[in-house]
């Protein structure tokens, strides 16, 4: 998700334009006329009495006066009914398209809360490499305390998914010595980055790596009755208990496949760098093992090239399978939870997360 190309270039717009835009966007995701009111009708009666009186009275003059009257408070009735819908078609036509504001979505968990993450986790940009940084974002669609209703919000995509206001982002930073781990809610209208939390692991502390599916307590935000339903979650445990928590995925939710990361190749990633470290392997060194077996193909110069650079990506390291690595250990079940932070599991039930606030 953090290398996605966007199919328009940000630059086009001024920081103010983009805003507008993507506040825009929320505030009409579909056009349709408006069910009739009272603005209508009395329309509809206005013009109906116009032609009446039209029709039947003789006097040249009164019938001016009256149908002049009648049409004109039907026709300013009938503005007061179309005015609404023109303006948001005015603003329905001028949305993006939905690629170009996936795009800036991803442009702005890049540029906004990736900076954030690297100074409220101190690091040092020496020790990490920028395809280090997984980032993984969920929506937030139910009422939480911290965060204003009025900006919960989400827009449908043609595909059935969609796109969403207010994100809990975390990002996982993989350093040389230890994983760390930040989390913060990521207002999408206004750009601001609130509920901030983090947490680190040396790498040779870590005692388990599980994946679950876990229910969330939550309900739809449009909808109180509905519960969100399961999760997606892996949890990185080490020696005293404590843990840190990831959702991964909310199915239910249906977020657009450019935001989605896979938690089976989130865990093989994790579990391969892990298995490195303790074994003394740096990334680079897994990359040149990988190099050096791919120039011995007979692929042209360009083709190694283009391989030598996805290897050292992260994605590459997401989609490539470990086989010497048994990751099919996934788990499925464990108590409810309604939280997304980590902790320290005190018994021995899987442990809660925390709310993305």
């Amino acid at each position: 998700m953090d290398n996605t190309k966007q199919t328009q270039p940000a630059e086009e717009y001024t920081e103010e334009e983009r805003r507008m835009y993507i506040q825009n966007y929320f505030k009409v995701t579909k056009l349709e006329w408006p069910p009739l009111d009272k603005h209508a009708y009395t329309a509809l009666i206005g013009w109906f009495v116009g032609l009446i009186l039209m029709a039947y009275l003789k006097n040249a003059g009164p019938t001016i006066v009256f149908c002049t009257t009648c049409f004109a408070i039907g026709t300013w009735q009938l503005w007061l009914y179309v005015a609404p819908y023109l303006k948001k078609k005015r603003i329905f036509t001028s949305r993006r398209p939905e690629d170009v504001m996936t795009g800036w979505l991803i442009k702005d968990f890049k540029e906004t809360v990736k900076p954030q993450a690297i100074k409220t986790l101190s690091l040092n940009m020496s020790d990490v490499r920028p395809e280090n940084f997984i980032i993984i974002p969920i929506p937030i669609y139910w009422e939480a305390p911290g965060i204003d209703s009025s900006q919960i919000k989400r827009s449908p995509l043609p595909d059935g998914t969609f796109n969403y206001s207010i994100w809990r982002v975390q990002i996982l930073v993989l350093t040389k010595h230890y994983i760390s781990l930040f989390k913060c809610n990521y207002n999408w209208l206004n750009n601001s980055v609130s509920s901030i939390s983090t947490n680190e692991f040396y790498f040779q502390d870590i005692t388990s790596i599980r994946n679950d599916m876990r229910e969330i307590e939550y309900k739809f935000f449009d909808n109180p009755e509905q519960p969100i339903g399961g999760g997606k979650v892996f949890c990185v445990t080490n020696f005293s208990g404590e843990y840190l928590t990831v959702v991964n995925d909310i199915p239910s939710l249906k977020i657009t496949k450019a935001l989605a990361v896979d938690l089976e190749y989130i865990v093989s990633l994790l579990r391969m760098v892990i298995r490195n470290r303790r074994f003394g392997i740096t990334h680079e060194e897994v990359s040149t093992q990988e190099q050096q077996a791919i120039e011995g193909t007979p692929d042209s110069d360009a083709k190694r090239q283009e391989t030598t650079e996805a290897i050292n990506s992260i994605d590459y390291l997401l989609n490539k399978r470990d086989d010497e690595l048994n990751q099919q250990e996934s788990q499925f079940g464990g108590a409810p939870f309604s939280s997304f932070e980590d902790g320290n599991d005190g018994d021995t039930s899987a442990p809660e997360s925390s709310s993305p606030q």
